[in-house]
């Protein structure tokens, strides 16, 4: 059956970039992160705008960009071990994917100019660096042999995310770069950190020999204890930051509300403990972790700033 660019676009998302959740992913981190920054500042109000609608939209499409380079980048892998992925089983082409990889970054580039130009400048870089990963990955050999490095490496292009978040903070709610904002990226970064490692650690019994996991590089039972304690430091890491013993009223009760996220935690190393015989998804619990982080935090944030609506 021959598709058309646009049914192949469809396809493509429909497997591995589901719109509604990745629209939805990108909006509890976008506005998790705003709110967190607005409440550290010196800004009387949270203001909306068309512009925070439009920072939605470039994570989202920033996220579409680099998912579609990860599509060329891992290529050989998945053709191994993960044959429905869409270039892999031929729904899209190498050329699909560098329109996608274009057209995406010129949309959302262009769109980022009537907020600031130097956030289009950013997004532009950012996924510079993404193709850039591409070229490294073939160059340093590290990179496939060790997921970690490989990590190390590649997550910056997602960390840039929380940047530019910070970047158009600074600009649409007219703030100042504090460090307790640089501390709330890294407590956001160490709760990636608990989703990535969980989701990919599984009993070395149980795992393909030549299947990349963290698991496999440092033993299972490492990997679980490294990831919770990066969970857990998340959460320590945005009580200590905003006190919730000396806030009053509601704000009280939401800013504990990330705690919650350590039931998450203990879920996830029972999943490994009681599961030792047969393959399971590690995702289970690390995926309504991160979901969870976000959204908690975004409620804080709603309840303890003031809000104004506006055009732009």
């Amino acid at each position: 059956m021959n598709l058309n660019y646009w049914q192949r676009l469809s396809r493509f998302s429909d497997i591995i970039y589901e719109p509604k959740q990745h629209l939805l992913f990108a909006g509890l981190w976008f506005l998790s992160l705003q709110g967190l920054f607005v409440l550290l500042s010196t800004a009387a109000v949270w203001h909306w705008s068309l512009s925070t609608v439009g920072s939605i939209l470039t994570l989202f499409g920033v996220l579409f960009v680099l998912r579609a380079i990860d599509e060329v980048k891992d290529l050989e892998y998945d053709q191994q071990y993960n044959p429905d992925r869409p270039l892999v089983s031929g729904v899209v082409s190498v050329t699909d994917i560098r329109s996608y990889v274009l057209f995406g970054t010129l949309i959302v580039a262009t769109a980022n100019s009537f907020i600031a130009l130097p956030l289009s400048l950013f997004i532009a870089v950012n996924v510079g660096y993404g193709l850039l990963l591409m070229w490294l990955e073939k160059t340093m050999p590290l990179m496939d042999k060790s997921l970690f490095f490989n990590l190390i490496i590649t997550y910056p292009v997602s960390i840039a995310l929380s940047f530019y978040t910070l970047l158009q903070t600074q600009h649409s709610q007219h703030t100042t770069i504090s460090t307790g904002m640089l501390l709330t990226i890294g407590c956001y970064v160490l709760a990636f950190l608990h989703f990535e490692i969980i989701r990919k650690s599984m009993w070395e019994h149980l795992s393909d020999p030549e299947e990349k996991l963290y698991s496999g590089e440092i033993g299972c039972k490492q990997a679980l204890l490294v990831a919770s304690l990066f969970g857990a430091g998340a959460v320590a890491g945005i009580l200590l930051l905003f006190k919730p013993w000396n806030l009053t009223g509601f704000a009280a009760f939401t800013g504990w509300l990330p705690l919650i996220n350590l039931i998450f935690i203990v879920l996830s190393l029972r999943l490994f403990v009681t599961n030792r015989s047969q393959r399971f998804n590690p995702r289970k619990f690390s995926v309504p972790y991160i979901v969870c982080f976000y959204s908690l935090n975004l409620i804080h944030g709603l309840t303890w700033n003031q809000h104004s609506f506006g055009h732009f």
